[in-house]
């Protein structure tokens, strides 16, 4: 028989470190549920930022690949409060004429595309210039 296995010999754990050990595995707990919150979050902001860079890449290589240098303005300089397929984004496309006929002078167009979401922070802007042909 050994000293421990007397009549006075502890066996199992006490309450108070079952206690310690419930509150520290709470603890740990809380914070994996914490970080599965805030990774999700996350990754949907994510998602909505690469689908509104999407977007914007559209609109600039519509408005890149088309022939009609002087109706660029009137074809693409518009807002579209929704945008089929894309519940909740919406588009502006801003174009800037600068220079003008004369020889000398510069004739280009800067296109900004601007997109919005609920889910992002913050809009995605994206800026091209475009010369005449």
């Amino acid at each position: 028989m050994r000293a421990t296995d007397g009549p006075g010999a502890e066996r199992g754990m006490t309450l108070i470190e079952i206690i310690i050990a419930l509150s520290i595995l709470a603890v740990v707990v809380l914070g994996m549920g914490q970080f599965a919150f805030n990774f999700s979050r996350t990754e949907r902001q994510s998602e909505a930022r690469t689908i509104a860079v999407f977007l914007a890449d559209q609109r600039l290589s519509e408005i890149r690949s088309s022939p009609n240098y002087s109706g660029i303005d009137s074809i693409y300089g518009v807002a579209e409060p929704t945008i089929a397929g894309f519940t909740g984004y919406a588009r502006t496309t801003a174009i800037v004429h600068f220079g003008g006929p004369s020889p000398l002078t510069n004739d280009y167009k800067t296109i900004t595309v601007t997109v919005t979401a609920p889910t992002l922070a913050s809009p995605v802007k994206k800026t091209i210039v475009v010369a005449v042909p």
